[in-house]
């Protein structure tokens, strides 16, 4: 038995792997050693510090009366207060057994498998580096040489304020580099184990399937009701929306994202001059607060405007014609923004190139199928206001949109009442069917009627201040909460990027605003969200098709960042750099860069930098041609556009300047 303990003690004495840093060994002990079973596991600064041991191995070592060698515990390089260990100086914990199985006393150099010990070491330094150690010498006819080795079975101290631990963070790990709590006769506790990693922030990719097969996971809006869950996409048609359609047929070989953020139904814009959208308000500004719509068209900054539109969209007798690229302009602004379809008001109507990225809503290059909205930006004569009541009696019209009562004065209310009686048939167009375009000037009377016959209307509360309010007095709009009492259907449009908003999420906000200050907060962010869904498919008589999250609609979606726990807010507060992902007919269009594999392969799609965020935007189209120009790039359409900008200002018809075309977007702060 005595020769086991000695063997064992020479094991302990042993080292595997490097030697901490600055630690020596020499002499033969070191060249006896092998396999190191005991261990300095921790020690403490100061004065009334101690150095504790670890057996690591499986069988008893005793340190005191090792044959061969004698063993000692130190605090710095080369032994510099080497303190013999003895019977009388190792301490065990409370309730050991060791000495006493051994017949020893209670303090006795054995340690028993797995044990902490510890020896009364005074010299570790307080404040400046030092080093615990475990020295071995070789015993030679029972007297200790002076040949010490320190076997690398300690480590570094770099003690601030004496009572400082330093050891290792399991027990028998790597040493820590930094001070850890003292446990002096137990064990030290592995440290806790690192937070799980944040979950991701934004879309994943999951699996790249067929390009015609999307199934997406994140909070779905409908709007009706928000829920996390899943929504596949097959062709351009949502095939389901629940908790999990993981286990339908077309979700076996889809496209999975997930997208870690809110889904929402693909925003409609129910009112847009789109050829006007490559200018803004620094192209023209009301130079004073107007009244009503018959105004400010005369003001001759706005006249020159006009004109340069009218030039580069090949109209009258102009050598110009990029009206594809102005429309596809206002196309991409939209796009970036969640809008899936705008009701632009191009003309001419139903050019090919308007069928490109978002849905050219009142156009017949819609992807519908068909064109049932109509809309009239000026006032109708008898004859065409009849023609229209045909259309809305033999179906060839659903939706019927109209500017009226644009302005504060009595000339824009009057236009409500004039609407009645133009028809050779008094009150044909006031229909479920028509839809009023600002109605800024409409009050209790006039709203009643709508809501008598079932019509809806369209707010555009920025242009609307912007025009008649002198950008500052927000009650220059209309009256929305009194619209809505009534049970009328409210949707919610930019109008222009002059003056009106760029796109309808910073509508979306604008209106917030003037709820806010002028109405005491009585929209909530989800009426809101349901002004540019639900609301607006309604007044298009598109509800059928679009506006809303459910089984056999469009697959017209995005997805933005924001809160999953509060939607509604997010969206209101929502821009393009925080739109992750839109899907027109089931066709990435833009979104993340990570994303853009979900994007058609031919001809491919670019990268766009939006307010600092890499996006991927996919404008061209495998069909494009020479005439019908679906194979544009959108830097070939900026690049075009801008050129021949350049080139109108250059022929100095007007003192002012519309070069280049306005920002894609606004980043603000």
């Amino acid at each position: 038995m005595r020769k086991i303990l000695v063997a064992a003690a020479i094991a302990a004495a042993a080292c595997q792997g490097p030697v901490e840093e600055g630690a020596t060994r020499a002499g033969p002990v070191s060249a006896a050693l092998s396999t190191p079973a005991v261990v300095v596991n921790e020690c403490m600064s100061g004065s009334g510090g101690w150095i504790e041991l670890l057996n690591t191995g499986s069988v008893p070592v005793d340190l005191a009366r090792d044959p061969a060698s004698c063993w000692y515990a130190d605090d710095s390089e080369g032994g510099g207060s080497p303190k013999a260990i003895t019977d009388a100086n190792v301490n065990h914990p409370a309730g050991s057994t060791t000495c006493a199985a051994a017949g020893r006393s209670a303090t006795c150099g054995i340690v028993a498998p797995g044990e902490h010990v510890w020896v009364g070491y005074s010299y570790v330094n307080s404040v400046t580096p030092d080093a615990c150690r475990l020295l071995a010498t070789t015993r030679t006819a029972g007297v200790c040489g002076t040949d010490f080795a320190d076997l690398g079975a300690g480590g570094p101290t770099a003690s601030t304020a004496a009572g400082q631990c330093f050891g290792r963070k399991p027990d028998g790990a790597a040493w820590s580099s930094t001070s850890l709590a003292c446990t002096r006769g137990d064990a030290n506790p592995s440290p806790p184990p690192p937070p799980p990693p944040p979950p991701p922030t934004g879309p994943v990719l999951v699996r790249l399937g067929r390009p015609d097969r999307i199934l997406l996971s994140g909070t779905l809006v409908t709007p009706d009701t928000a829920f996390d869950g899943e929504i596949l996409v097959e062709g351009d048609t949502i095939t389901c929306l629940a908790a999990s359609c993981s286990n339908e047929p077309g979700a076996a070989d889809a496209s999975v994202v997930q997208t870690n953020g809110i889904v929402f139904p693909g925003l409609i814009d129910t009112h847009n001059h789109i050829l006007f959208d490559v200018f803004d308000e620094t192209d023209w500004a009301p130079s004073k607060v107007y009244t009503n719509h018959n105004q400010w068209p005369n003001e001759a900054r706005y006249g020159a405007m006009v004109d340069a539109k009218q030039y580069l969209n090949g109209e009258g007798g102009s050598p110009v014609s990029v009206g594809c690229e102005m429309e596809k302009y206002g196309e991409v602004k939209a796009l970036i923004a969640g809008t899936t379809s705008v009701v632009g008001a191009a003309n001419p109507a139903n050019r090919e190139c308007y069928g490109s990225m978002a849905r050219t809503i009142d156009q017949s290059a819609n992807d519908l199928g068909s064109d049932r909205v109509q809309v009239a930006t000026l006032f109708p004569s008898t004859a065409s206001a009849d023609a229209v009541c045909r259309n809305l009696q033999d179906g060839t019209t659903d939706a019927y949109l109209i500017h009226v009562a644009e302005g504060v004065d009595a000339s824009a209310l009057g236009e409500f009442a004039k609407l009645g009686t133009v028809t050779t048939v008094d009150g044909c167009l006031y229909s479920p069917k028509t839809t009023i375009v600002h109605g800024t000037a409409l009050g209790e009377p006039e709203l009643s009627t709508m809501a008598a016959n079932h019509m809806s209307l369209v707010w555009s509360p920025r242009s609307n201040v912007f025009l008649y309010g002198g950008g500052a007095d927000l009650t220059r709009t209309a009256n929305v909460p009194l619209a809505l009492s009534k049970g009328i259907n409210v949707a919610l449009a930019p109008d222009w990027s002059i003056g009106g908003s760029q796109d309808l999420l910073e509508e979306l906000r604008f209106a917030d605003q003037v709820d806010n200050a002028v109405w005491g907060d009585v929209l909530t962010p989800q009426a809101l969200a349901r002004m540019v869904t639900v609301n607006a498919a309604r007044a298009l008589g598109l509800d059928a098709k679009l506006g809303s999250l459910a089984v056999g609609k469009k697959a017209d979606l995005m997805v933005i960042a924001g809160d999953r726990a509060r939607p509604f807010d997010a969206l209101l507060s929502a821009s393009p750099r925080k739109v992750q992902l839109v899907l027109v007919g089931g066709v990435a269009l833009y979104g993340d860069v990570n994303l853009e594999p979900l994007g058609p392969v031919l001809p491919g799609c670019e990268n766009l930098a939006i307010c600092g965020e890499n996006k991927f935007l996919c404008a061209a189209e495998s069909s494009g041609t020479a005439s019908n120009k679906l194979g544009q790039t959108f830097s070939e359409i900026v690049a075009t556009l801008n050129t021949e900008l350049q080139k109108y200002d250059d022929l100095a018809l007007t003192p002012w300047k519309f070069s280049p075309v306005t920002p894609l977007v606004s980043c603000g702060p």
